[in-house]
């Protein structure tokens, strides 16, 4: 897989159908997470990002995120240019363990540049993609959530 610059990143505004809101993805056997799925009752906020990845014409990864302005956080201390945090990232299933995750990640980096970059993770299989790419893994500070399914990862 070569670099971010032969990816695309395409944002994917969200419909209205009825009274409900919905990320506007077509539906694909290849994307799993339901995630892609999710309604809302009302607009979604203006924080949030749908996106997905192209590579030549083709969905290679979808990813939702929220920036956030400048803050302090009690785990990733003082953020003064804000926080990208990945809340929903996924690979085509027939694409996954060739690099594509790892540049899709960089090109959402390449358009955000000043942000520190964060992502929630809520599987194995999503632990193995963020410590394979070398991000710094956050445990819950108590107790009974450590070792959960949730944590935390940023970027080094």
């Amino acid at each position: 897989m070569s670099g971010a610059d032969n990816l695309q990143i395409v944002n994917r505004t969200p419909v209205r159908m009825r009274k409900y809101w919905y990320p506007a993805y077509e539906s694909s056997s290849d994307f799993v997470m339901p995630w892609w799925r999710e309604t809302y009752g009302s607009e979604p906020p203006a924080e949030d990002h749908w996106v997905s990845v192209l590579l030549r014409d083709q969905e290679v990864a979808r990813c939702k995120y929220v920036v956030t302005g400048a803050r302090v956080d009690p785990v990733l201390g003082d953020l003064p240019h804000g926080q990208l945090d990945i809340l929903a990232f996924e690979v085509a299933i027939p694409l996954r363990r060739k690099g594509i995750g790892r540049t899709a990640v960089q090109g959402i980096r390449d358009q955000n540049p000043l942000p520190r970059m964060t992502a929630l993770n809520d599987g194995a299989e999503s632990r193995k993609f963020w410590d394979g790419i070398g991000w710094i893994r956050h445990e819950p500070a108590h107790a009974i959530l450590r070792g959960g399914e949730r944590v935390t990862y940023s970027e080094p």
